[in-house]
């Protein structure tokens, strides 16, 4: 059974290693909640990230709010919010107050093209995660699930529709498909 203290210090945690916005996190989040601490298990992530991204919202924020949930009730969805979110405005405090003359100087410019690489390796770590289990049932390819993802991959791509409507429209055609035996 998770105790508040660890709900909250392991989104403390996270908050504090999480770079490159939520999106970044998702590979961290898989990793410490999917298989270090094992709290949730991956059909479940997938549903918590699909949940996060179609609420209003960050979606770290979003993810913990829910997590929280899930482990521990309302208090728990208080408490891990509030772990990932006291990093966030620490970290970015101490850069306004302290590193915003020096952002231009080659050091650190040097410094953030690492960090962001490395965040984008993180990125394609949990999209390559989640897509093994979304696209993946129990070892057998969901041809559905391909179809809908590179038509909206495509139609993201080229029109440069809104995200909320890709997930509302992605809902909608999954659930008519299941309505008519497909």
């Amino acid at each position: 059974m998770v105790t508040y203290l660890e709900l909250f210090l392991e989104f403390l945690k996270i908050g504090f290693i999480m770079f490159g916005g939520g999106y970044g996190g998702i590979g961290i989040y898989y990793r410490v909640l999917v298989e270090e601490k094992k709290w949730i298990s991956e059909d479940e992530f997938l549903s918590i990230i699909g949940i996060a991204e179609s609420t209003p919202g960050p979606i770290a924020i979003n993810a913990a709010t829910w997590v929280g949930y899930v482990l521990k009730g309302v208090p728990g969805s208080i408490v891990a919010t509030l772990g990932v979110i006291i990093p966030c405005y620490v970290v970015i405090l101490g850069i306004v107050m302290s590193l915003r003359p020096y952002m231009d100087h080659w050091m650190a410019k040097a410094i953030f093209r690492g960090i962001n690489a490395a965040v984008l390796a993180i990125i394609l770590y949990a999209l390559i995660k989640l897509a093994n289990n979304a696209l993946i049932k129990s070892g057998v390819i969901d041809w559905v699930s391909i179809v809908i993802f590179a038509a909206f991959t495509v139609l993201l791509l080229t029109l440069k529709l809104h995200p909320a409507l890709v997930i509302a429209s992605a809902a909608l055609i999954s659930l008519l498909l299941k309505l008519i035996g497909v």
